[in-house]
């Protein structure tokens, strides 16, 4: 932490802190030689890295995944094809499920947002509604697209308690529909409180 503050690139501030640690561990725990806590404090580093690299290119997958939908207009496009097919009279639900469809798509909820966001307020705007209910209802629609995403978080926890991938997302449909549903009631009823979306 101490590195990273003083601006030390968080990657190597991070790699100096595992062997610090490692080789404390080792020297004052187990009670061998440095030389010996060095060799095994890099050989557990190494082992370390070789088991997470899967995982770090399933992160590096969805990472590309969001950024062509993103760049190709592919996002905007799902959003606006939403928006569409629900009409104005459930411009919420529309709000909401782009943003989940995004994020279940690999887009983070930050971008999820900001892509769906000229639309939003758009709507917004033509509907009457309030910021915070529009915003809410973005925000808890990416939330609920990313229980059943392939995100960083659900790789993680499929490894660590050794389940499939598709198995754990097919498990988060309920939580996902569930947080869609009460998004839908706490934005119906947001919509209608607090400052107005204006031009």
């Amino acid at each position: 932490i101490v590195l990273i503050i003083r601006k030390v690139p968080a990657c190597y501030a991070l790699i100096f802190g595992a062997f610090v640690g490692g080789l404390w561990g080792y020297v004052e725990l187990n009670d061998i030689g440095v030389g010996r806590a060095v060799v095994l404090t890099v050989k557990q580093m190494v082992v370390g890295a070789q088991g997470i690299m899967p995982a770090v290119l399933r992160v590096l997958s969805a990472g590309v995944l969001a950024g062509v939908l993103i760049r190709s207009g592919a996002a905007e496009r799902i959003a606006l094809s939403i928006m569409g097919f629900l009409g104005k009279r459930h411009a919420v639900l529309a709000l909401i499920l782009s943003c989940a469809l995004l994020t279940f798509a690999g887009v983070f909820i930050d971008i999820a947002v900001l892509t769906v966001a000229p639309v939003a307020l758009a709507v917004a705007q033509r509907g009457g509604y309030s910021r915070i209910g529009t915003l809410f209802a973005l925000i808890g629609g990416g939330k609920s697209g990313n229980v059943i995403s392939a995100n960083p978080n659900s790789i993680i926890a499929a490894e660590n308690y050794n389940v499939a991938l598709p198995d754990m997302m097919l498990a988060n449909i309920p939580a996902a529909l569930a947080g869609i549903v009460a998004t839908l009631l706490v934005s119906d009823w947001l919509i209608k409180k607090g400052e107005r979306v204006v031009a």
